[in-house]
């Protein structure tokens, strides 16, 4: 995933309010699920919008965002993680 500019993840945080956050072992993802994430974004025929990558306990979290409910809860039903609505 590349890094992404603090201030464009904060804005994709606040335009895509519906927010998944799934914990990872290392500072990246593994090549093979982010690829499964992207092929998810690319058969909806949407962008990817990644939020902040969090640091919280020792755990690092990768957060993508989405503009509806039911995008976000098939992303996470798929991939797992956390749901979570921007503040």
């Amino acid at each position: 995933m590349g890094q992404l500019r603090p201030a464009k993840a904060l804005i994709n945080e606040s335009k895509y309010p519906y927010i998944v956050e799934l914990a990872v072992n290392t500072d990246e993802l593994n090549v093979d699920l982010s690829r499964l994430m992207m092929d998810f974004h690319r058969s909806r025929k949407i962008q990817v919008r990644h939020g902040r990558r969090i640091l919280r306990e020792d755990q690092i979290f990768f957060r993508w965002c989405f503009r509806d409910l039911a995008t976000a809860s098939a992303f996470l039903e798929q991939f797992g993680g956390v749901l979570c609505e921007s503040s």
